[in-house]
């Protein structure tokens, strides 16, 4: 009895020391499967994914911020290099009138025909106004299709009626103007020529189709504004 005991002892103990062996083993076969390291791919993988997507929406935002920063300067250099332009209106001392408006040496002439506008800034006190007056009205006369003339009386407060007996003496056939407006188109106008404020009278400016062709300070002779009318309008 007592061997039998001490067998079954030794069969129970023989028993659990292969079941702890063989618990030992299973767990040993089974670690594996938790794939430690593959999870930790998988994880650097997800990150480097995330870096890669916040890396990118940054140069999104950086290419975003920086297109917006060079439409903002180009709207400012636009902005800035717009100059406004001023509308005048010219009236004769019949009171006909033109408007004008200035822009970048550009003039446009409203309810005028002819493409070439020839602007005479004078005052009835200035002799070599005076004497410049018959041979534009002589140019006024050949290109009478084809060419404008307009007398702009500037720093000269004279009465339309004082005018018009002015116009008769020196046989005065082109528009004049004595609006309050002058002096101030006058200014404008010598501004965008870039000339001195205290400039020389008469003053003579030719435009051909609203632009800028040249001018003259002082009285010049009839022949050189006689020539520069013809080349302007060979262009």
């Amino acid at each position: 009895m007592k061997e039998i005991r001490s067998f079954l002892l030794s069969t129970l103990l023989l028993c659990f020391t292969l079941f702890s062996f063989t618990g030992c083993e299973d767990k040993k076969v089974q670690d594996p499967l938790i794939a430690v390291e593959n999870t930790t791919e998988i994880f650097t993988q997800k990150d480097k994914d995330q870096q890669e997507e916040k890396h990118e929406r940054l140069e999104a935002q950086k290419k975003l911020e920086i297109s917006e920063t060079k439409k903002e300067t180009i709207s400012e250099e636009i902005s800035e290099s717009q100059t406004p332009t001023d509308t005048f209106t010219l009236s004769d001392i019949q009171h006909n009138k033109h408007t004008v408006t200035i822009s970048n040496q550009k003039m446009a002439f409203h309810n005028i025909d002819q493409s070439i506008v020839i602007i005479n800034f004078f005052s009835t006190w200035c002799s070599p106004c005076r004497a410049e007056i018959p041979y534009l009205s002589d140019l006024q006369k050949k290109y009478k299709k084809k060419v404008f003339i307009a007398g702009i009386l500037i720093n000269d407060a004279q009465s339309n009626d004082t005018l018009k007996q002015f116009m008769s003496k020196y046989h005065t056939n082109y528009f004049i103007s004595n609006s309050k407006h002058n002096d101030i188109f006058a200014s404008k106008a010598v501004k965008e020529l870039q000339l001195p404020e205290n400039f020389s009278i008469p003053l003579t400016v030719i435009y051909k189709d609203g632009n800028y062709y040249t001018h003259y300070e002082g009285a010049v002779p009839v022949e050189m504004i006689d020539h520069d009318i013809q080349e302007a309008l060979k262009k």
